[in-house]
């Protein structure tokens, strides 16, 4: 019998879904120290990032099981819609944890996604972890998002599957960009996604991904927090509001929050800043 992803023989320990986050849900397990052979699959690409202990993990094609050995900073890939068959023991007999990341494989495009039992690569174990952060600290969407279709197009790149263009895309003209500013400063205090810049720009996520950062040399998240920060300091010098409110207005949960990352961008706290003024 084949099961879903949510039939793991693994206890689920926390997940980012409700967090607003449309391309990439995280989850976090607890992993057995042994399980039998079982199936699973997703309709999404599923990566898998060891975080702690060690196994022997088997995956069984026709008749043969081919296994490697997992440790922390380990990655295993299912493509969408394939069924794996799987067994695992543990080496050490420590507790052993795995980061689950569910993502859209759209922002690639036409790329198709091969299985793969153990991938090495930094890139990919580096912004697995990240997203694990992210989901600790209930990062905003479009930081999220912007992250996993990073991701994906990495992974589509590294392996060059037809359907994905070789060719370097141009940059964002300079039209496209100012709508996206635009849409951003009118939106300032929302969680603005990936998704909606990509529609206000014109082209499609994989492309609007590609080439923001390219054009502009920030992330779109990190142009939104600049621009975010920008008004908080024009709000501080021309307002009487409250820093929670100038905090609301400019996109932050809360006063602690904007306090950081404005003092983190100046270099001195919003109370100083405004005294200052």
């Amino acid at each position: 019998m084949t099961a879903t992803v949510d039939e793991l023989p693994s206890r689920l320990l926390a997940s980012s879904a409700g967090s607003g986050w449309r391309t990439v849900e995280v989850r976090e397990y607890a992993d057995p120290l042994q399980a039998e052979a079982f199936r699973t699959t997703s309709a999404r690409l599923l990566l898998v990032l060891v975080t702690s202990g060690r196994y022997r993990i088997e995956s069984r094609h026709g008749a043969r099981w081919r296994g490697v050995g997992y440790r922390p900073g380990s990655v295993g890939i299912t493509a969408p819609g394939n069924v794996s068959e799987l067994r695992w023991r543990s080496t050490d007999g420590r507790p052993m944890e795995s980061l689950h990341l569910f993502l859209d494989p759209a922002a690639a495009g036409a790329a198709t996604f091969p299985d793969s039992l153990s991938l090495q690569d930094p890139f990919v174990t580096a912004t697995a972890r990240a997203l694990s952060t992210a989901r600790r600290e209930q990062a905003p969407a479009l930081y999220a998002d912007s992250l996993a279709q990073a991701l994906v197009v990495h992974l589509a790149r590294k392996t060059v599957h037809p359907g994905v263009s070789d060719r370097r895309p141009g940059p964002l003209s300079a039209a496209e960009v100012a709508r996206v500013s635009d849409y951003m400063q009118a939106h300032l205090g929302e969680d603005v996604t990936v998704d909606e810049l990509a529609a206000v720009a014109n082209v499609s996520k994989f492309h609007f991904i590609r080439t923001f950062a390219r054009t502009t040399g920030l992330t779109p998240h990190r142009y939104l927090r600049r621009m975010r920060l920008r008004t908080g300091a024009d709000l501080l010098r021309t307002s009487t509001y409250s820093i929670a409110q100038i905090a609301s207005r400019c996109g932050y949960l809360s006063a602690g929050q904007f306090s950081a990352a404005f003092r983190a961008e100046y270099g001195v706290r919003p109370t100083d800043f405004r005294r200052a003024r």
